[in-house]
């Protein structure tokens, strides 16, 4: 997980990456830390997906912006929408496991697609040499 930086562009990072996790936390809130750590750990073994975490000290004038009224918040983007957002108490599980999902069908769903060009260039390879 990447701490994010007053450097840092959120627009750019969530259009960027096509599925992006931001956690939304501050220094003393334990549950933020947890979620933090498992996340980080989570990533280790789905490298494909963005995650940011965002201290609320640092940035409070981009969690008004998004809205963010209390920690911890998590919320993840797909392909540049807000697709899960949920703040307080709630299953980072259920989070993780739909996010694991989503990511999984996105890699089928663009394997299939690049079998499909393959087989349209060779299409047209074998057209041009017959």
């Amino acid at each position: 997980m990447i701490d994010f930086t007053k450097n840092d562009d959120l627009n750019k990072i969530i259009s960027d990456n096509i599925i992006a996790i931001i956690q939304y936390g501050t220094a003393t809130c334990m549950p933020c830390h947890s979620i933090k750590n498992r996340i980080t750990t989570w990533q280790e073994d789905h490298k494909d997906i963005t995650a940011y975490y965002i201290s609320l000290e640092e940035n409070m004038e981009i969690a008004a912006q998004r809205g963010i009224l209390s920690a911890p918040t998590v919320e993840v983007y797909i392909e540049g929408r807000l697709s899960i957002q949920k703040s307080g108490y709630f299953s980072l599980d259920e989070i993780l496991e739909k996010v694991s999902t989503v990511s999984e069908q996105m890699k089928k769903k663009n394997e299939r697609f690049k079998v499909i060009i393959f087989e349209s260039l060779l299409l047209l390879v074998i057209d041009l040499f017959c």
